[in-house]
């Protein structure tokens, strides 16, 4: 179930409509009778992130009172004194009690024994919400969740937590919680994106879960591309994923519906590791940006060759050309690869002139210092250098520019060669075409 937490009595009748369950949030406001909407009183002490500050005493007797009104559910700390669980659960035999545990600290290493010590016999659902420190926290929550037997509602909070608000009913949680508007101190999607973006209301056990993995992704819109174009059952969100993180992700990857990936830095040459089968481009190029499970095998894939250079050949063809490629990570080792494939004449500029010389060495292509730019003819170039990472290099009248980077749109390099009346391609356009053959891959 759907649930629309509120903080402003004003927001009860706006989320209600929307949602399942509206929990009143007593700690933040008072009311004196029970909403029109189904509805879960809290009246969250402080140290479990309550805002009142009271006695333990005083609070029980306030939540007492409160029940008085007749809510369909009430959230109470589990490790509320039995004696007054029973007390309520008995005097109130129409509330269905949830028994919750927040940890802001981290995921506890031991999840059955947190929930075993949860039990008691007056509670129809124990919430578990602990904060992520990594992505295999978040993944090690959501498989707890998926193989228990009990009535669980899950939510793994912080950053790294934020793509459980989504995933968590897959995994068989009764109750997630949202908002009206996104929330970045929560890290919470707000009630429209969850039910426009990520449709949450098809989502089931079966949904098949894709995901955006590296570090950073928060503005790659690969969750607004993919998720409306799913024909399958299936659902897209990004993760957070440092490299010292891959062999433990993919570990719990494995035992959770996972259908795909795609792999942003610093993560596409980093995974090969963890691949049980590689296409011999991803091979050649080095690098992987699209992941398929299948079969209980993970396999690895390159589309961000060929998407590239669909999206430029959009505005001029490369056969024949110098493509300056400009810098020498994963996606400049796709880039030239496929340059090279069509026929382009490629030279490597780097910041570091040794990463560009051993690249050049290992294309058959050459390779040079990036201030070593102006000294040289070209007919396109290519920028796969973050801008916050280079000044932009002189750009030659007349060259087509294209720059991979999706935000800001009107990157450095781009805003001089529009400034010279230079043809541009901008990164969303590689993106749409990459993000195309990934679909491909997936279906």
């Amino acid at each position: 179930m759907l649930v629309g937490s509120v903080t402003k009595p004003e927001e009860i009748e706006q989320i209600g409509p929307l949602v399942d369950l509206v929990e009143i949030r007593l700690d933040y406001f008072a009311i004196d009778k029970r909403p029109k909407f189904p509805c879960i009183f809290t009246l969250r002490k402080k140290e479990q992130g309550g805002v009142k500050n009271m006695g333990e005493k005083e609070r029980l007797i306030q939540l007492e009172r409160y029940l008085e009104l007749g809510p369909d559910y009430c959230d109470i700390e589990a490790d509320t004194d039995p004696a007054f669980v029973e007390r309520i659960a008995k005097k109130f035999p129409k509330i269905r009690l949830i028994g919750s545990y927040h940890n802001f600290e981290e995921t506890p290493p031991d999840l059955e024994a947190i929930l075993n010590g949860m039990k008691n016999p007056h509670f129809a659902i124990y919430k578990i919400a602990v904060k992520a420190n990594s992505t295999p926290d978040m993944l090690r929550l959501m498989l707890f969740a998926r193989q228990s037997k009990e009535p669980l509602s899950v939510m793994s909070m912080g950053e790294f937590g934020k793509p459980s608000r989504v995933l968590a009913k897959i995994m068989g949680s009764l109750l997630d919680y949202t908002g009206l508007e996104e929330d970045p101190n929560l890290h919470r999607y707000g009630i429209h994106t969850l039910l426009e973006t990520f449709h949450y209301r098809k989502l089931n056990r079966d949904t098949q879960i894709y995901a955006l993995i590296g570090d950073p992704v928060e503005k790659s819109p690969g969750h607004l591309f993919h998720n409306p174009r799913f024909k399958h059952n299936a659902v897209y969100v990004k993760m957070i994923v440092r490299p010292d993180e891959i062999i433990d992700t993919f570990v719990l990857m494995k035992k959770l519906p996972f259908g795909g990936l795609s792999v942003t830095i610093p993560l596409k040459e980093a995974i090969h590791t963890e691949m049980d089968e590689i296409s011999p481009l991803a091979k050649k190029i080095g690098a992987i940006n699209t992941v398929i499970f299948k079969h209980g095998k993970v396999f690895g894939t390159n589309t961000d060759a060929p998407g590239a250079l669909n999206a430029l050949e959009k505005h001029v063809k490369v056969k024949g050309k110098t493509v300056a490629v400009l810098g020498a990570g994963g996606a400049a080792r796709a880039i030239l690869y496929e340059a090279m494939h069509r026929g382009a004449n490629v030279l490597i500029f780097n910041r570091t002139p040794e990463r560009a010389h051993q690249l050049a060495k290992e294309f058959g292509c050459r390779g040079f210092a990036l201030s070593e730019l102006p000294k040289h003819s070209y007919d396109i170039i290519v920028n796969t250098i973050p801008p916050t990472y280079a000044e932009v290099p002189p750009i030659r009248p007349q060259t087509t520019v294209m720059d991979i980077v999706i935000s800001p749109k009107e990157t450095p390099i781009l805003v001089e060669a529009k400034k010279l009346l230079c043809p541009c391609v901008y990164g969303e356009e590689m993106f749409i075409e990459q993000a195309i053959l990934q679909q491909k891959e997936w279906s």
